[in-house]
């Protein structure tokens, strides 16, 4: 017992309660925070827990771009000429495409601006530009993909379900890790594509609350590639005229007590297809004229000649749990026959059934971009591509992730309640979160860039030296038979430092963008450079300016007019 001054007789327990009321502010904090996260609901929370867990994994793996100068080259340092203008709100078309056009939308080339402003320009956490556009995408990555899990969340109601759908996201990173860890385009449009098939199911089955998340994938995916042209609206028309379908005797039911959730998609839409309505106007056609020349000039040329089994054998590979490789498809035939099949029966006899809907609406948009991918390989990939490259599939590896997600849902799903199957569950997450971290990357295509990108650490010195022979003046830059590799990352380097480099052809414009090739004032004012391999032709003693000696592309930088 404690006396009080006054006198009166205090229990123990009354008089820790006047101590709380004494330092009312000591554990506000924590308490609010607590409180706040109680009331997230369990989709908000998955989504939540998802992220931090995937953007620890990915900025872990990655540790190295907090402390490792990398000065980006091909296709990177070409983004990054597109980044230089997307940092001044001027850029409006998406990246370029080796077809001679840009892609539709800057989305992703915003992304990679913000990173580098935010996490170079501002806080200064990264040592060169180029690791805050990877980081960006790392974020994007595990953002987009906790948004997935987080609509598998909402109809799942199962921490077991979600437990276990997310073991096998780590699971796939541990597998297939440049999907989610690269910022080579090919690999960034995954993500997106994930969360296409998922919030176009779930939409299909009901949820129109995910309508933004279907809206933001949607138009990720239309900036990053032109042939989402056709995989993204069809998805969504789907997925619309199935919640249509549903209200067929009260269409107006779609929109009672739901009209922010049409207004949010509409408005998420509206901004990302924003540039490339604005790009159209002001050039018209814009790039959409690009693209049906294309399509008349491919045909004019005879370029396809594969036959439709050529073009279901290309999308077998992506379901081998391995390289992508043309040997690949005989064993992805079986691995799809096995996993679809199990995916469809426990769908089917899924105990749950607004889960049960949702499963099968799955496997339903996995369908259809499979469908949707064959008829793509078959009218629009020439033979050469769907002979040698892999990379215009990669972001197909959604469509084999999403249906394993449902034959993990579809079993664990009779788990559900059981402490040791939580206990295992949880443990099968933190040991793929560490596996997940520690795997080994690999190209998937000996043409794709290098799996653990480190730059080109001679750009400065090699960029420092022509900037003194220029002294101020434009540095024209002749590339040689297409030796083209380090001439991106000459350019870009040099335009963050305030030179004035310039390459020589309007053939290069699409590559390097209309403001780095040389105008006629700076052909009668700048000093003339080449970059061309060695072995291609000796140059004259004394001209050598620099060297890349790193493959795969090894080229001299030689002062003088081309060809001399």
């Amino acid at each position: 017992m404690e006396v009080p001054p006054s006198g009166q007789v205090a229990t123990p327990q009354q008089a820790r309660t006047g101590a709380a009321e004494e330092a009312p502010g000591r554990w506000a904090a924590v308490r609010r925070l607590g409180s706040a996260t109680g009331r997230l609901s369990a989709p908000a929370a998955t989504g939540l827990g998802s992220f931090l867990l995937l953007a620890v994994v990915l900025l872990v793996r990655n540790a190295y771009l907090f402390s490792t100068r990398i000065y980006e080259n091909q296709d990177f340092a070409a983004n990054t000429i597109a980044v230089l203008q997307a940092k001044h709100f001027t850029l409006l078309t998406g990246n370029y495409s080796k077809e001679g056009f840009y892609h539709p939308g800057p989305a992703f080339l915003y992304v990679m601006a913000a990173g580098e402003s935010v996490l170079r320009g501002l806080l200064h956490v990264v040592p060169t530009p180029w690791n805050g556009q990877l980081i960006a995408i790392l974020l994007l990555n595990a953002a987009l993909i906790a948004a997935a899990l987080a609509v598998l969340a909402r109809h799942a109601r199962s921490r077991w379900v979600t437990l276990a759908c997310l073991a096998v996201v780590l699971g796939f990173a541990a597998v297939h890790p440049l999907p989610v860890n690269s910022a080579w385009m090919p690999y960034v449009y995954f993500t997106p594509a994930l969360l296409l098939l998922v919030s176009g199911a779930s939409v299909a089955a009901g949820q129109t609350v995910d309508l933004p998340l279907l809206a933001l994938s949607a138009g990720l995916c239309i900036n990053g590639q032109a042939e989402f042209l056709l995989f993204a609206p069809v998805t969504v028309l789907v997925a619309l005229g199935a919640l249509a379908a549903a209200h067929r005797h009260d269409l107006r039911g779609m929109f009672r007590g739901r009209a922010r959730h049409w207004a949010a998609g509409l408005a998420v839409g509206a901004l990302l297809l924003f540039p490339i309505a604005l790009n159209t106007i002001l050039h018209w056609p814009g790039q959409f004229g690009n693209y049906l020349t294309y399509r008349r000039n491919l045909v004019a040329a005879h370029a396809i000649h594969h036959t439709l089994g050529t073009s279901v054998r290309y999308m077998l590979r992506y379901w081998w749990p391995g390289i992508p490789a043309s040997t690949a498809a005989r064993g992805g035939f079986w691995v799809a026959v096995v996993l679809s099949v199990l995916a469809l029966a426990l769908a089917l006899r899924c105990p749950r059934p607004g889960l049960r809907r949702f499963l099968l609406w799955s496997l339903a948009m996995a369908a259809l971009m499979t469908v949707l991918f064959v008829y793509f390989a078959r009218t629009s990939m020439t033979d050469k591509d769907i002979t040698n490259q892999a990379y215009l599939g990669y972001f197909y590896w959604a469509a084999p992730l999403v249906v394993a997600l449902v034959a993990v849902a579809g079993a664990v799903v009779y788990l559900d309640g059981r402490r040791t199957a939580w206990l295992a569950l949880a443990a099968v997450v933190a040991g793929g979160a560490v596996i997940a971290t520690i795997a080994p990357q690999h190209r998937d295509n000996p043409d794709d860039p290098p799996a653990h990108y480190l730059g080109v650490p001679q750009i400065p010195q090699v960029v420092a030296a022509m900037a003194a022979v220029a002294a101020g003046r434009p540095m024209l830059i002749t590339i040689v038979r297409n030796d083209w590799m380090d001439a991106t990352g000459v350019v870009a380097y040099a335009d963050r430092a305030g030179l004035r480099p310039c390459v020589i052809g309007a053939n290069w414009s699409i590559m390097f963008r209309a403001q780095s090739i040389c105008t006629p004032r700076d052909l009668r004012t700048g000093v003339p450079f080449a970059l061309a391999a060695p072995s291609r032709r000796k140059p004259r003693p004394g001209s050598v300016v620099g060297r890349f000696p790193a493959p795969p592309a090894t080229v001299v930088l030689r002062r003088g007019v081309a060809g001399t």
